[in-house]
Order: C-alpha cells, then structure tokens, then sequence
C-alpha cells in the first residue's frame, strides 16, 4: 500500500464493514458496499487518490456524496457528509480535503461511508488502503507536486525552561532540539519528518514551513483542529508569540524556512466561517433586583391574594378593581397577570417591580410589572410578565455537545433567571452558532431534540421558577365534557398550517448553487391539492438533518387542523399550558375521548367566581391521543 492516502486522518476504527450485515435502521440483511468509519461531525474527508469528481450532491440514502473517478477502472465514493467542498469535475489530488463527516442521509450517527468501484462492481476499499496510509506516506500519482492536506490549527510556541537548550534537550527522534530548523512537535497521525506550514494566523511566521520531529501529551487532535508546538529561538519570542490559531498545510514541499510575511503564504487564505461567538468588552456591571416578595409564604386565605413588592422592599396588597386574568401559551411566549388596582396614598410601585398571585393558598403567578395605564387618577391597568418574557431578547451565543436543557440553564445563567426542574432532554446537540431571540434559540435546540429524539418538552415558568418537563409527564386528573363547561367552539380546515408537499432549501457557500429538497405525500396531494412548506435553512441543520427533518415536518403538518375551545369551565389553577386534560366531547365528524394538549389557556377570576377558558389541541391540533 502507500499507493493510496486513508479518507479519515486519525479515525481508523470500523464502525461497519464491508459484505452483508443487518442493516441498522430497516432491520434486514443488506449488502453494505462499503466500510463505515466512525468519526466526529466536521471532521475533514481526503480524497483516496488523484482524479476527476464525477458527482457531489444529494444522493439518496448515501445523503451529501462525492465519487471520484481514479482512472483505469477505478472509483471511489464517500457518502453521509456534512459538507461538500468540491464540485462536480473538479480536478482532485490524493490527499484533498473533499467534505466533512457528518450523518446526513440514512444514518444512525456520525460517519463516513467509505466505497469503491472497479470496472462498475463493487470492491472492499480495505483491500487498497489502510489507516496507515497517509498523506506523508503517499507514493501514488501527483498532480502539481507532493499533495498537500490543509487543516485548522492551534500553534503553540514552546521552548525549554532555564535556556537549557545548551543542556543538550532532545527531541522524540533523540536528537538535539535546535531553533535553526524549524522544527515542531505533532500529534501521533502526522508522521515524523513531513513538512508543516503556518498559515493565516496574522503574524511573521504566516509561510514558515516547520519539520515534524517531536511530539507531546497535549498535543492532538481536539474537535478537528490540529494541535502543533512550534520551537522558538528563545524565552523572549516564545512568550511574545504565545498561541495562535490558524491553519497548517501538511505535507507539500514546504514554504520558505525563514520568517516571512504574511504576503508570501503558500495558498490565498479564505475568510473563515464564524463558528465560535466571544465577548471581547463588557461596560458595567450586570444590575441584580432584589425580591423580598419570592420567599414571602402563602396567607393560606381563601380566594385571589396579589401583592406588589415596590422599589423600597415593601409588600403592598392592593385593592382590585374587576377581573383578574391569568393567561399561559404552550411556547414562545411568557404567562401574563392583568388586573387593575384602586390608587390611593399609600400605594406606590413601579414598572420592573415583582408581583405575586395566589388563589385560595396555591401558587399560581410570579412575574414582574411590565406596563401601567390609566384612563383616570383613580385606576391603574397593570400587566405583568413572568421570567420567561426575557426571552424575547434578541443576542448570538455559540455551544458545543450542549443538550435542550443545557442550553436553558446557560441562557438563565447569563440573564439572572431563576431555576426549577429542568429534565435531561439527553441529545446532545453538535455544534450551534445563534442569533435572534432567546425564545428562538430554545425553540431551535427543542426542535433539534424532537428531530434526533422524538419527545416533546414543555418550557414553562413555574411561580417564580423556570421548569423543562416531558410533554407527557404533564397529564392532569382533570375530565371535561359538556356538562363543565358553559360551551365550546370547534373548526376543521387545511386553510393554514396544514401541508402535503415540504421543499427545504439551503445555500451551498462552497458550489454557490441554492439547494432544493422536496418531498410529497401523493394520498393527502390526490384529496386537498398541492399545500407546500417551505423553508430556508441554515447549513448546520440541513447537512446533519435534511431527510429527517422532512419525514417530520411532514407528520407534523400533514393532517387537517382541528381547534377546540371549552368555554368557561370550572377553574382549576393546575390547568396551564402545556398540560394535558382528558376529553370527552362528540363532535360531529369526530368522537373524541382521550388527552388533549391545552396549548392556551385564559383563567378569569372575577369577585369569587372563577372559570377558564381552553385552547385544546393534540401536540399540534390532530387531536390524537
């Protein structure tokens, strides 16, 4: 071997190989053509060998797939990226960097799908190349010189403490260590003696090349960026160089072996990708409100007990006026508390200042005055919000291997926002840059976990106390019918969110060609028409999640929307968004007897009488159990 370069740098472990085996998601005996190697998402794929790309795009079950023509018969593919990096018959030499591992496709998790072809049948890419085969170790056909591989890169400068360089310190080949040589230290994939050069990090050594000669306990491949040592001349430029990160070309015949300028670089540096998002300046200090009124105890007295802690500490329990109305929505929005208090001389209190509402002793609203309105100088109109109103801040974060429930605390964390229970919501999400507001950084990370999960979580504020809990850990010992409530009110259409056709688009930056997926449901087509979907996605979401995401969207959509509305029903403070109810209602075209979602609900408390009114659905409107 030698002939040919191994696809994955540093990845050798075979997830699955090549021949008949079950296969991992339809359950049967399938020919697998090809090898899987297991590998993080983003890690860069090789070109096995120089030649001419004959496909890059969607392909099927192989989703985001390359296969390049190697000549004499010879193929090779590689399926299931995240990223294509080149197009369609472009010239490629061995070592290339092509694509990035991702799970796009019909995929269980993180890969590459590794094929080859000869003459049009397919062969065991093991019987050609090994994971010993590198790029440093390439003999095949060159095009343009020795192939190169360029990666991204953490450059460290190092040099032996006390300048005992004179001491004789020495490298991991035995010899001495001498600054004159350029020499750096790699991790164990970049073989002794293959050239390394420093690029694109804005400094004298952009165009340096080093030798690999040493290597060291810290220095790896970490999240796909390559860790190097470069040995300085002294202490002084070693403490003045620091760490820089960049990219380092591997392999090649090297750059000039001196310090040069930036302008002498061995290839035009791209503009880099934002994937990482870092607070450079902070002017102030964050501000903290402090709440008397959160750890003041029930009065355990019967009916509405509301109080408003103002500026100076003290609690004050107005007098109301009519109604007071307590509203909950299933997402993307904060529970709000109207009411309107009688102005006298002692009742003082401002916008931002904590409120509390309890109904005969239970706990029910915890927030904050938002906005204040009058029509005379006797009544104040007063809308509060809990904490979850913050989320409608608009701010970019980046995370890594964060989960849902991760994310949330994060986010509180950075806003000063009180925590309750919050349940491992378990999939962790790869990597995420966002910008918009809170709530739809939460409701990217929810969609994600319902895409790779399946479950459904419920965000709400729990008096005071920000709560994640499972959809279906929400279900109330509460029955409605006819009988609890004053009326009702029921539609069915597919005049708005219903859809049997879903298109899905994304711009490729690397092939400038906006890319369009589609995918129908003839039954549903054939009785409505043509609904479509559309969508404009981000690259992250449509490399890893393409194919599963439209299997979603389209159950989700797919079916004819159903509202129901239980009129003034008995109150019951436990019945809040996101919760669950049992139904029992016969409605014409459809009998229903099972749990509804209440995806809103209105609580009305007026001079001792008491009712909600409930915005019932399925998980979306289906009205499945």
């Amino acid at each position: 071997m030698g002939k040919y370069v191994w696809p994955c740098p540093s990845y050798s472990r075979i997830s699955s190989g090549y021949g008949n085996r079950v296969h991992p998601i339809y359950g049967t005996v399938k020919f697998h053509d090809g090898v899987d190697l297991a590998a993080a998402s983003g890690v860069p794929i090789l070109a096995f060998g120089s030649g001419t790309v004959t496909v890059s795009g969607l392909n099927g079950g192989y989703g985001n797939y390359i296969s390049i023509d190697h000549g004499g018969g010879l193929m090779s593919f590689y399926g299931h990226a995240s990223a294509l990096y080149v197009k369609q018959g472009a010239k490629v030499t061995a070592g290339q960097k092509i694509a990035a591992v991702g799970t796009t496709g019909s995929s269980t998790g993180c890969h590459l799908h590794f094929g080859m072809h000869k003459n049009g049948s397919s062969v065991n890419p093991l019987n050609y190349v090994s994971s010993g085969d590198t790029l440093a170790k390439y003999s095949g056909a060159k095009s343009g010189g020795t192939a190169t591989n360029t990666v991204k890169a953490l450059f460290t400068a190092y040099y032996p403490a006390n300048n005992a360089m004179e001491g004789g310190f020495l490298d991991a080949l035995g010899n001495k260590l001498d600054p004159s040589k350029h020499t750096c230290a790699a991790p164990p994939s970049v073989p002794f003696g293959t050239k390394v050069t420093v690029q694109g990090t804005g400094t004298a050594l952009d165009g340096v090349t080093y030798t690999v000669n040493d290597r060291g306990g810290m220095i790896q491949i970490e999240n796909g960026v390559y860790h190097f040592d470069l040995l300085m001349s002294s202490n002084a430029e070693c403490n003045r160089w620091g760490k820089k990160y960049g990219k380092a070309v591997i392999g090649g015949s090297g750059g000039s072996s001196g310090s040069t300028s930036s302008g002498t670089s061995t290839e035009k540096e791209k503009k880099k990708d934002i994937t990482t998002v870092v607070v450079k300046s902070v002017t102030g200090a964050a501000g903290t409100r402090k709440e008397i009124l959160r750890n003041v105890p029930s009065c355990q007295m019967p009916g509405a007990e509301l109080i408003i802690q103002n500026k100076n500490g003290q609690l004050q329990q107005p007098m109301i006026e009519g109604d007071i109305v307590w509203e909950t929505t299933r997402s993307g929005a904060a529970s709000s508390l109207t009411f309107t208090v009688v102005k006298d001389d002692t009742l003082n209190f401002h916008e931002g200042n904590p409120v509390s509402f309890r109904f005969n002793g239970a706990n029910v609203f915890y927030g904050y005055v938002f906005k204040k309105s009058r029509s005379d100088n006797r009544l104040i109109k007063v809308t509060a919000y809990d904490q979850l109103r913050y989320f409608k801040n608009k701010d970019t974060i980046s995370y890594v291997n964060k989960t849902y429930a991760d994310v949330l605390k994060m986010l509180a964390a950075d806003y000063g926002l009180k925590v309750g229970t919050v349940t491992d919501t378990k999939y962790k999400i790869p990597q995420r840059i966002e910008e918009g507001t809170l709530f739809d950084m939460l409701g990217n990370a929810s969609d994600l976990t319902i895409i790779n999960t399946g479950k459904v979580y419920v965000l709400y504020d729990d008096f005071g106390k920000l709560c994640l809990k499972p959809y279906e850990s929400l279900l109330l010992p509460l029955y409605i019918d006819e009988d609890t409530a004053q009326g009702y009110s029921y539609t069915s259409s597919i005049d708005s969110d219903v859809y049997n056709r879903i298109k899905l688009a994304w711009d490729n930056d690397e092939t400038g060609v906006r890319e369009v997926h589609v995918m129908n449901n003839t039954a549903s087509q054939s009785k409505w028409g043509t609904l479509q979907y559309y969508e404009k996605l981000d690259n992250a979401l449509n490399t890893a999640d393409l194919q599963t995401k439209a299997k979603a969207l389209m159950k989700y959509y797919n079916v004819i929307h159903r509202e129901l509305t239980m009129q003034k029903v008995f109150g019951d403070v436990r019945a809040r968004a996101g919760t669950s109810v049992c139904v029992g209602m016969g409605l014409g075209d459809i009998n229903i007897k099972n749990y509804m979602c209440v995806e809103k609900a209105k609580h009305t408390f007026s001079n001792g009488l008491y009712t909600m009114d409930l915005y019932l659905s399925g998980i979306r409107g289906e009205f499945s159990a």
